[in-house]
């Protein structure tokens, strides 16, 4: 049980429920989701289970796709439906005023994280402050939106499609088009549809499933990490990487960075860098059986 999950997270729950319920399904702790969806969110959710955990953070680089339902007339404090209504305002645009609007969000922006989140500020997550009463002044983070089509519209209600990259807050957004539409939105419906080269369409379910279906589903440890560049070794020099040596590395085909190892017979080994004197030195290694 070394691997990923992609995880049909259902709505009404939190991602670290779903890993919870993984562990007790599976009897094996060492089980992480890799990036958080919010509780309203379905779709993929990428779980590293075992061994995988080691590439988890080497996850967060895929470019995601979400299919997004905006609530137009009223904005919430937690940026979807589940929220509070703090504004509300008439929807009073038409449909070529809102795809003049989106169009305005297509390419690299700075974008302001909503306060209901994941990120951790002293510790915990922004959200746990929130609840208490306590607000931190939230920083800028750079992102970008390769591809943004409205897919309907009608009265209050708009369908999105969203292709962006990590770290891109799907309800800030949502709540930028309202403003800019001179009226509020918020986020009702949201699922990731597309995380790298992997669709929704084959997915995971925890509803009525088991140990065995369970362990049948879980992708190999570099399945997720095909974006990465390949380099191949022998086995004299797997051994030294595995024993924390530098190897010199002048094949002239990869540069500076991470790159997936595998040895001569195919198999995956773990993740190495290469430095900018072509120096390769393991950064993350499956370890023996």
């Amino acid at each position: 049980m070394n691997g990923f999950l992609l995880l049909d997270k259902p709505s009404g729950i939190s991602s670290s429920s779903c890993v919870y319920s993984l562990r007790k399904l599976l009897n094996e702790k060492k089980i992480g989701h890799c990036g958080t969806l919010d509780p309203l969110a379905t779709g993929i959710l990428p779980v590293c289970i075992g061994e995988g955990t080691k590439f988890s953070n080497f996850v967060l680089n895929h470019k995601k796709e979400y299919r997004v339902t905006l609530q137009f007339g009223v904005e919430t404090d937690s940026g979807d439906i589940s929220g509070q209504v703090i504004h509300r305002e008439d929807c009073l645009f038409s449909e070529k005023e809102l795809k003049t609007s989106l169009r305005k969000y297509k390419g690299f922006q700075n974008q302001l994280p909503p306060m209901y989140s994941a990120l951790k500020v002293k510790g915990r997550p922004s959200y746990y402050w929130v609840r208490k009463g306590i607000y931190f002044r939230r920083k800028l983070r750079n992102i970008e939106i390769s591809r943004i089509h409205l897919l309907s519209f009608k009265k209050n209600k708009a369908i999105i499609q969203v292709s962006c990259s990590k770290g891109t807050y799907i309800r800030s957004l949502v709540e930028s088009i309202g403003r800019d539409l001179k009226s509020a939105a918020t986020v009702s419906e949201l699922r990731r549809t597309k995380l790298g080269t992997f669709r929704d369409k084959d997915l995971f379910k925890l509803e009525g499933s088991n140990k065995f279906s369970c362990e049948k589903a879980i992708l190999n440890c570099d399945s997720l990490l095909k974006h990465l560049p390949k380099v191949t070794l022998d086995s004299f020099e797997i051994k030294k990487v595995r024993n924390g040596q530098q190897l010199d590395y002048n094949a002239g085909q990869e540069k500076e960075g991470i790159v997936r190892v595998y040895e001569e017979k195919g198999s995956f080994i773990g993740l190495a860098n290469i430095d900018l004197s072509m120096k390769l030195y393991a950064k993350r290694l499956i370890s023996f059986a």
